[in-house]
């Protein structure tokens, strides 16, 4: 079955526009890098993207690979606490540690010897894409859907054919063309269809961030030969804990009308609370009515889950709130299972 890609090759402006879906993630690109003696970043960006090379040969140009972080999310985080981010912190935010999606770091970066692509092909689009706007090409990769397997950050929506082409550790969209030809019919949407190797003839078309071909044919091809990629290290993932709420543990005299909110220590995976939160009356004197009905509000600027009733709490009734298992962070650790109890007043 196919994977998600262990490293995404992409370009400085993609990474600025969506930090949240490279956060975390190994990454290649080729950029320009300026050093001064204090720091190393990525040169002429909207945003600073700053370097903290785990080994440099010297080289001022070639592919440059690391690990890709927004700093405003990190900052409680104890896998970087042998980081000193203090001279990039005072050159871009007087020594305050920035908000989210302000400035950004690769971590343990190298640059690696590889001169430009000669031929034009997925993994070279994904990196120069500017080089090959409006060129006519032809390009081979592994259909992967409508971006099932998350290669790129965000949709396309200019055709209901959109399907993403990708190869090694770079993906394109494709547009305006159906994947159908003699003796294949594949259906974007379905993941039973994803992993053939198609070739593909169109347009390329850059607007800012996003690239993609303008299909014009599409025909089934054999996979070919393909050197196999080292194995790329990836930091283990962030395990998310509760550590705030309100109303607080064994609270008494909490308002029937009350709002509850609890704070992650993590960015958390929204979708994953869908099904996984139970809330009930409980205690000996526990009524013999429904469960309270509500609704669930994951708002990612604080980290916090916001919990309303559709109505009143019983009065002097004791409620726990279950989070259970399978409730994740972005980055894939797993809550463990938790809950809160607390009594409400008259």
């Amino acid at each position: 079955m196919a994977q998600p890609p262990s490293r995404f090759a992409t370009t400085a402006e993609a990474l600025i526009t969506s930090p949240l879906f490279f956060h975390g993630k190994q990454v290649v690109l080729r950029h320009a890098v300026a050093t001064t003696p204090k720091v190393t970043r990525l040169e002429g960006t909207a945003k600073p993207v700053y370097i903290f090379w785990r080994e440099r040969s010297g080289r001022s140009d070639g592919e440059i690979r690391g690990e890709f972080w927004d700093l405003g999310r990190i900052q409680d985080d104890s896998r970087f606490s042998t980081i000193d981010f203090t001279p990039i912190l005072e050159e871009a935010s007087n020594g305050r540690w920035p908000g989210r999606d302000q400035v950004f770091v690769l971590i343990g970066a190298t640059i690696v010897d590889a001169p430009p692509p000669a031929a034009p092909s997925v993994r070279a689009l994904s990196l120069m894409p500017q080089q090959y706007d409006t060129r006519h090409l032809t390009l081979n990769g592994r259909f992967r859907g409508r971006n099932l397997y998350g290669d790129l950050p965000q949709g396309l929506g200019k055709s209901r054919w959109d399907f993403v082409l990708q190869s090694a550790d770079g993906a394109v969209w494709v547009s305006g063309l159906r994947p159908r030809g003699r003796d294949f019919d594949l259906d974007p949407a379905a993941r039973v269809d994803t992993g053939r190797w198609l070739e593909v003839t169109g347009t390329v078309h850059v607007e800012g961030p996003t690239v993609w071909i303008a299909g014009e044919s599409v025909r089934q091809m054999a996979a070919p030969t393909e050197p196999v990629e080292v194995p790329v290290p990836v930091t283990p993932a962030p395990i998310p804990t509760v550590i705030f709420t309100a109303p607080v543990q064994d609270d008494t005299d909490v308002s029937i009308n009350a709002v509850v909110r609890v704070q992650f220590s993590w960015d958390m995976d929204a979708k994953s609370f869908h099904d996984r939160v139970r809330i009930h009356y409980s205690g000996r004197s526990a009524p013999t009515v429904p469960p309270p009905t509500y609704t669930l509000n994951y708002q990612d600027a604080t980290r916090s889950l916001e919990i309303k009733f559709k109505g009143p709490l019983e009065r002097f009734q004791m409620i726990t709130i279950e989070l259970q298992e399978g409730i994740v962070a972005a980055g894939g650790g797993h809550l463990a299972p938790w809950s809160l109890t607390f009594t409400t007043g008259g």
